[in-house]
């Protein structure tokens, strides 16, 4: 008996067809451009803020899913994962471990101060309760944009605020957890949907996309430079990750998987389809808020699809 669905993979149900190999690698490809255009902050111990306060220094907060004084916050969103990129000035850098009271304790450690490192909510989490008048410190980098889906509970809360005038406490204090933070600028990914026509009478089809990035920030300058770098990638061409084949990146903890380097050589180890951006549009958005900032920018994309 033949399939009653045609062009499906053989990782049935649980597999990851078209939609989330788009939404995803488009996310990782985000992240990982926008590091090579050093929108990134780097946290060392001893560099000082314009407070006088030592940057490296991680906060305790609050998390109802875990005892106090196991969470320790760092600055941003998120911390970057990925290695090889190489800018002008010091490049992006992984965390590989904190300082407890001036002693440096690796990834790898075990015992009362054995840890993960967040990576994807930038933020050490303990195995054990560190006494909360303890010197937690961490170096790493932290990524100045947050990527992220339409479908996130996130663009849900700013779409609201946007409209009931109600952004408040945009650049958080670092008590609640980051899951419960809202870090700007930020771009968020959906798929509006599409169509497809047939490639060839051998088989095959061409299938076009209309993607969505939402940009939502605090300053127009932020708003307007994603804007601007976004609308110029008409015709940029790469080739995605097969989510079915290869290991995601960061695990349950946010940590980073062991042997994962970055997203080129995932592509490049599992690939997938090419994806073309055929046109891209832009629009600054109105908002109620004078101190909140809004574009979209629209692509069509187009993804050669074999097997149908």
């Amino acid at each position: 008996m033949s399939n009653v669905f045609a062009g499906t993979n053989e990782y049935g149900f649980g597999g990851y067809e078209l939609t989330d190999q788009i939404l995803y690698n488009l996310k990782w490809w985000l992240d990982w451009s926008l590091l090579w255009e050093s929108a990134f902050d780097l946290y060392r111990r001893s560099d000082e803020s314009f407070l006088s306060t030592d940057e490296s220094t991680l906060l305790p907060v609050f998390d109802e899913r875990f005892n106090e004084g196991r969470v320790w916050n760092g600055v941003g969103g998120s911390w970057a994962w990925e290695s090889g990129v190489e800018v002008a000035g010091d490049d992006p850098f992984r965390a590989s471990g904190v300082y407890v009271d001036n002693v440096f304790y690796p990834l790898d450690t075990t015992g009362g101060l054995a840890h993960n490192i967040d990576y994807q909510h930038g933020r050490i989490l303990f195995d054990n309760a560190v006494n909360p008048d303890s010197l937690v410190q961490a170096e790493y980098t932290s990524r100045r944009v947050h990527v992220a889906f339409a479908d996130d509970p996130d663009f849900r809360v700013l779409i609201q605020r946007s409209i009931s005038d109600q952004l408040t406490d945009s650049l958080p204090s670092g008590t609640p957890p980051k899951e419960h933070q809202i870090h700007l600028p930020a771009i968020f990914i959906e798929e509006k949907g599409g169509s497809g026509r047939g490639w060839q009478l051998g088989g095959g089809q061409i299938k076009t996309r209309e993607l969505v990035f939402h940009i939502f920030a605090e300053h127009p300058g932020d708003r307007n430079l994603l804007m601007d770098w976004l609308d110029k990638q008409t015709r940029t061409t790469f080739t995605m990750a097969d989510l079915n084949l290869l290991t995601f990146p960061l695990d349950e903890y946010g940590s980073v998987v062991d042997r994962v380097t970055n997203w080129p050589d995932m592509a490049t180890d599992y690939p997938f389809k090419k994806l073309m951006v055929l046109d891209g549009r832009k629009r600054r958005l109105d908002s109620i808020n004078p101190t909140f900032f809004r574009g979209r920018v629209e692509w069509e994309v187009e993804i050669f699809v074999g097997g149908i």
